[in-house]
């Protein structure tokens, strides 16, 4: 016995005929016969009486019908789900990102890709580069979005995303706040809050890649702090902070946020996605089209 005769048996007892029963499924009427025939024989019953004006079913194949309906209904079931999954449709993904990150293209990326693939759990993990990395290596982690450039990561494969500006979060009575665009000129001597969490190095980064001549006198002070007490320090005074494009500021804190441009315009910072090479998690080829079309 197999699916093809209970297609069979089924498809008869629809029709009340083996001819019709053939015509339904494209398969000669002969064939047909002969297969139900043969499940009569293995299981040792009639299933139906055969007249010339057509075939109805016995009172054991009315009971076996009910059965092998069940049984297809939940084959075809069980297909989709197969189908949709070996299509990333359904499944499971877990995506890591840096604690402190907070882009507006990320929430609505993952906004709209959850509306799109309601049958996709998509488990967040916020951690730092080290651990981030690691976990795409040893596979917890299917996919990570980090800072960066595409060749950040030699030894994973990735993708550009999106980018960020760069903004400058200073004290609201600071002596640039009233300034539309502030430009690294003006952050000669300023006393830089930067949070040991990423991307607090690559920022940290930043600021010696601009103001590293020995007459900028950049004070870089790392702490142990998030991004929200950074900037509860920035509106206190004790310092000025970069942030990326997105950072949520409430106007109570008494902090503003400021573009940073150098000769060539406004500074920005690249999202990337980094995974496994040899990830064959059928989910992943949907997030990177839904993540591509939010910039």
């Amino acid at each position: 016995m197999d699916l093809r005769h209970l297609r069979y048996v089924v498809a008869a007892a629809r029709n009340g005929s083996f001819s019709a029963a053939g015509h339904e499924l494209n398969v000669r009427q002969p064939i047909i016969s002969k297969r139900i025939r043969e499940l009569e024989d293995e299981l040792g019953v009639f299933l139906f009486d055969r007249a010339t004006s057509g075939a109805r079913l016995t009172p054991t194949g009315e009971e076996f019908v009910v059965g092998a309906r069940r049984i297809i209904d939940a084959f075809q079931r069980l297909s989709e789900r197969a189908k949709a999954s070996g299509a990333g449709k359904t499944g499971r993904l877990v995506v890591g990102f840096y604690r402190s990150m907070s882009s507006g293209c990320f929430r609505i990326a993952l906004k709209t890709f959850r509306n799109k693939f309601p049958g996709v759990e998509v488990e967040l993990l916020e951690a730092s580069y080290i651990e981030l990395k690691a976990g795409v290596m040893s596979g917890s982690i299917d996919l990570a979005i980090v800072f960066g450039d595409t060749g950040r990561t030699e030894i994973l494969d990735s993708m550009p995303l999106w980018s960020a500006h760069l903004m400058v979060a200073l004290p609201k009575d600071h002596a640039l706040a009233e300034k539309a665009t502030i430009y690294w000129s003006e952050l000669k001597g300023e006393r830089f809050l930067v949070s040991h969490d990423d991307p607090g190095p690559d920022i940290r980064n930043v600021i010696l890649r601009h103001l590293g001549a020995p007459s900028d006198h950049p004070e870089i002070v790392t702490r142990q702090l998030s991004r929200e007490s950074i900037l509860g320090e920035v509106a206190g005074g004790q310092g000025i902070s970069l942030q990326c494009e997105g950072a949520h500021i409430v106007p109570e804190q008494g902090v503003v946020l400021r573009p940073i441009h150098d000769g060539n315009g406004s500074i920005k910072f690249g999202y990337i996605a980094c995974w496994r090479p040899d990830n064959s998690n059928p989910v992943l080829k949907n997030f990177f089209e839904t993540f591509r079309c939010v910039d």
